[in-house]
């Protein structure tokens, strides 16, 4: 059974991909490539395997026979894309799968902003747009397999900032939400730690709405991070199908500004505005740590933007994250069910990979209560779906 990493960071590791292929023989020389994308039948109209020619890295669990099929590379800062393409060009090379991953993670987003020094450049008669923007467009135009993530929003990410002001009270009075640190005299300047989002949720919203609404114009799936940010996300998902509504509307009216322009013809373009897709046309909320309440709300807000949620939404858990040995996650999952779950691993060091794919394929067949050929092959063929837009 084959198994794909629909969302890592090994590009990020210490060694790279290095730990991961050492393992890896090569496919015999006469193998054809996998190219991206691409048919299942040849040109002649015979049947191919190419697209999903796999080198032999296979391991046994119990009685399933696991083959490592490629990964999907997952960006986290600007300056990640250039190892992205090196990361994914080794395991094309190679005959692997391979996603090219382009965004911005919240995690690092305060970074990437400030290294542009948040700086505008216009285009022609375009509204002026951040240079990270315009370079994450620029990335997926030139690259018309990648994919948008990882983004999204996070509101447990914490810091500690310096924190100065005047105390009133006697040094001996501590705050009971912060640790301070104060002088002996009254009325003098404090200091003390305060803690605060490594990424204020405005300007995390703000990013996230604007790569949400590229994917969605670009045609492109998206891979999604949220911590304790839920509300926050169906606020952004209502703005991002909103722009997309009017978009669509702008765009059916400047196709007939030279036509008479009725209240009926108006109506109609409202109507087809409705009708088109509002949202990326597949979306994958990864590691996911939602509570059970929260995944019907999910599902109705992704159908508000058009997409089926049988078949266009998807979700991971990654055994590197605390949330997979959760109690409520083996009901969580299966609330999810097969058809929505996506095999990860979230891990920058690719000498853990294999083994942490194992483990997800296990934890799903044991949460789901099926054999682990039936747990590979049902995410595999939601793998093949969400990145290579393919009906299995």
């Amino acid at each position: 059974m084959k198994l794909f990493d629909c969302h890592n960071h090994i590009h990020l590791g210490p060694r790279g991909l290095s730990p991961l292929l050492e393992s890896i023989p090569p496919l015999p020389s006469s193998a054809a490539v996998w190219s991206p994308r691409s048919s299942s039948a040849d040109s002649d109209g015979s049947s191919s395997s190419s697209s999903s020619i796999t080198a032999p890295i296979t391991t046994s669990s119990a009685t399933a026979s696991f083959t490592f099929a490629g990964a999907a590379i997952m960006s986290t800062h600007p300056r990640d894309y250039p190892k992205v393409d090196s990361v994914v060009s080794e395991l094309r090379q190679r005959n692997y799968k391979a996603v090219k991953c382009y965004g911005i993670h919240p995690w690092y987003l305060n970074e990437a902003l400030s290294d542009e020094e948040q700086t505008k450049t216009s285009d022609d008669d375009d509204e002026p747009t951040e240079l990270w923007l315009k370079e994450l467009r620029d990335r997926l135009v030139e690259n018309p397999d990648a994919i948008v993530g990882e983004i999204g929003l996070d509101g447990a990410r914490w810091v500690e900032v310096d924190d100065y002001g005047k105390d009133n009270q006697h040094s001996t009075q501590h705050n009971n939400n912060d640790n301070a640190l104060v002088n002996t005299k009254e009325d003098t300047t404090i200091w003390k730690k305060r803690r605060t989002l490594a990424c204020p949720m405005e300007l995390q919203k703000r990013a996230f709405e604007q790569q949400l609404q590229l994917a969605a114009e670009l045609k492109r799936p998206v891979s999604i991070h949220v911590v304790r940010a839920w509300g926050e996300l169906f606020d952004s998902l209502d703005v991002v199908r909103e722009q997309m509504k009017q978009k669509y509307i702008s765009e059916e009216e400047d196709q007939c500004q030279q036509q008479t322009k009725t209240i009926e013809k108006q109506s109609a373009k409202r109507k087809k505005a409705t009708k088109e897709l509002l949202l990326p046309p597949k979306m994958y909320f990864h590691a996911f740590s939602g509570k059970a309440g929260v995944l019907p709300s999910l599902l109705a807000a992704c159908a508000k933007g058009n997409l089926d949620p049988d078949s266009d939404v998807y979700f991971g858990f990654a055994p590197a994250i605390s949330t997979f040995q959760a109690p409520k996650t083996p009901a969580i999952m299966k609330q999810i069910g097969l058809h929505r779950l996506l095999l990860e691993t979230d891990i920058e060091d690719a000498s853990c990979a294999w083994e942490d794919l194992i483990r997800g394929v296990e934890g799903v067949a044991d949460a789901l209560d099926l054999d682990v050929n039936d747990a590979a092959e049902g995410m595999f063929d939601n793998a093949e779906r969400f990145y290579f837009g393919r009906a299995v």
